[in-house]
């Protein structure tokens, strides 16, 4: 990831993730490591879990009015979030996955992304999860233009971050992780869903 903060070829766009949560960008599914630099990921193809769009919901009908739904802690994702960890991986394999040159993403990389994702508390918001051209795994959370947060893992145990918390509001940096998630993360991530 730090040679991708370095090299990144392309200037974040905040608003690339507005709408849906599709983050296609010139064509290409692109992760967006808290905002600071926008690298392509899986080239024609979208690296999410597919779930249909009835399927989930946050609102009802009542009465013939859509009403919201408050839905923070009551849903378990860690399921279907460790299906997309394992559907980015398995297309991930090889190397060139983006036909840009990307680094395959390990074994050890997904155990230890496995790991991290375990630890995030499912009263949380679900992240979206995706592949790094340096063979790190991402885990993003997207809420408006300006609000967003993500975290990155390779085979060691650490994790690096960053946020966009307003327009000019940032915070970026490493954290160790063995046992437990790092306070640091958990925060970041209930300033972005209070």
């Amino acid at each position: 990831m730090e040679q991708a903060l370095s090299t990144g070829n392309s200037v974040y766009d905040p608003d690339m993730g507005a709408g849906n949560g599709n983050r296609n960008y010139n064509g290409h599914l692109t992760t967006n490591l808290a905002g600071f630099f926008s690298q392509p990921t899986i080239f024609g193809k979208h690296n999410t879990f597919s779930t249909p769009e009835e399927a989930y919901s946050d609102t009802a009908n009542v009465a013939g009015k859509t009403v919201p739904l408050d839905l923070k802690g009551i849903i378990d994702w860690t399921d279907l979030a460790l299906e997309e960890l394992e559907k980015v991986y398995e297309e991930c394999l090889e190397a060139n996955w983006d036909g840009y040159g990307a680094i395959p993403i390990s074994r050890e990389t997904y155990s230890k992304a496995r790991k991290l994702l375990r630890m995030i508390p499912p009263s949380l918001p679900r992240p979206d999860i995706s592949a790094e051209p340096d063979g790190e795994i991402t885990f993003e959370w997207y809420k408006e233009k300006y609000s967003v947060f993500v975290i990155s893992v390779g085979s060691d145990n650490l994790i690096t971050y960053a946020g966009l918390f307003g327009e000019s509001n940032k915070i970026h940096g490493t954290e160790y992780f063995a046992d437990e998630l790092p306070e640091i993360i958990c925060h970041c991530i209930r300033r972005l869903f209070p």
